[in-house]
């Protein structure tokens, strides 16, 4: 995720080169042409062309919104998965405590119950993100705990390891370390976490219609190749203003194509993703401190860029 309020002009152009040159040649073949054969003979009507770009800029506009539905969502899911773990977290530590005042188990058997359901919770959630975002799960630092293993031959380990997680619970019930009643507090936080996950599995696997984006990437290239001969009408005696009037018109556009597809993949490991390390590791610290456990560094925004 962008987090400095400047872009760099030399990154944007690196973004945006491919279409940016396509409307470079069609500026440059509109100069040419006008040299050769004359402005008269190659311009074209204005009024048409200033026509498609208020129809585009509403598609352009649809799709971009639509992208940033995505993104939001994403983040949305991800501070979803945050305030299920604050919450679960805090409730099996209020209760495992209760229990050991209460006498329904020692001390050391709560605290050991505490910690393996907050350990599995960090590990759940790291899991998550190295199954929606395996580029940002990457720049995570080493966890400070025991990291179990996974059931061999499990299609998806964040399931497993929920399902391990509400057995777990079952058993510290039993076991006087956990109350009666505590899963009618902890099940709906198990249950926003599925829901958080879901949601992150759903974003990354399935891409907004193509026919979208296609349609958008090709309306921007016709626009971007007609608007020189169209630049020409209106000035035949001043062809060169025609290069960058285009790179002008065309790029507000290109731009607005190129953020929106950036967008729209959330978790492809890109500097304009849904800062997942960031996200996981801030949630990994809060869970342990609240244990009293030794927690891993802070992940900071490096060049301006949180991941």
């Amino acid at each position: 995720m962008i987090v400095k309020r400047n872009l760099s002009p030399v990154r944007v152009v690196a973004y945006i080169r491919g279409p940016l040159l396509w409307s470079l040649a069609w500026s440059l073949a509109a100069v040419g042409s006008a040299q050769l054969w004359g402005a008269d003979v190659v311009a074209m009507p204005f009024a048409p062309v200033g026509a498609l770009a208020a129809a585009l800029a509403i598609f352009v506009a649809f799709r971009n919104n639509t992208a940033f539905a995505r993104w939001n969502e994403a983040r949305i899911a991800w501070q979803g998965t945050q305030v299920a773990c604050r919450s679960l977290n805090r409730q099996i530590i209020a209760a495992t405590r209760n229990a050991a005042a209460a006498g329904t188990v020692d001390g050391p058997e709560a605290d050991a119950t505490a910690r393996e359901l907050g350990h599995r919770l960090v590990q759940i959630v790291r899991m998550m993100a190295e199954a929606v975002a395996p580029a940002a799960a990457l720049r995570m630092p080493p966890s400070t705990v025991e990291v179990r293993a996974v059931k061999a031959g499990s299609p998806d380990a964040v399931q497993s390891l929920m399902i391990e997680q509400s057995v777990r619970v079952k058993d510290a019930i039993r076991d006087g370390a956990l109350g009666q009643f505590d899963p009618i507090s902890l099940e709906p936080q198990m249950a926003a976490l599925a829901t958080a996950y879901g949601t992150m599995q759903r974003i990354a696997t399935t891409p907004t219609p193509r026919q979208y984006d296609y349609f958008t990437r090709l309306f921007v290239l016709l626009y971007a190749a007609v608007t020189p001969f169209a630049l020409l009408s209106l000035v035949p005696d001043r062809a060169w203003l025609v290069v960058p009037g285009s790179l002008v018109l065309a790029g507000v556009f290109i731009v607005m194509t190129v953020t929106g597809a950036a967008n729209d993949e959330p978790f492809s490991g890109r500097v304009t993703d849904v800062p997942v390390a960031t996200i996981a590791v801030d949630i990994e610290r809060e869970l342990l401190h609240a244990l009293g456990e030794g927690m891993p560094p802070p992940l900071a925004p490096a060049n301006g860029y949180a991941w």
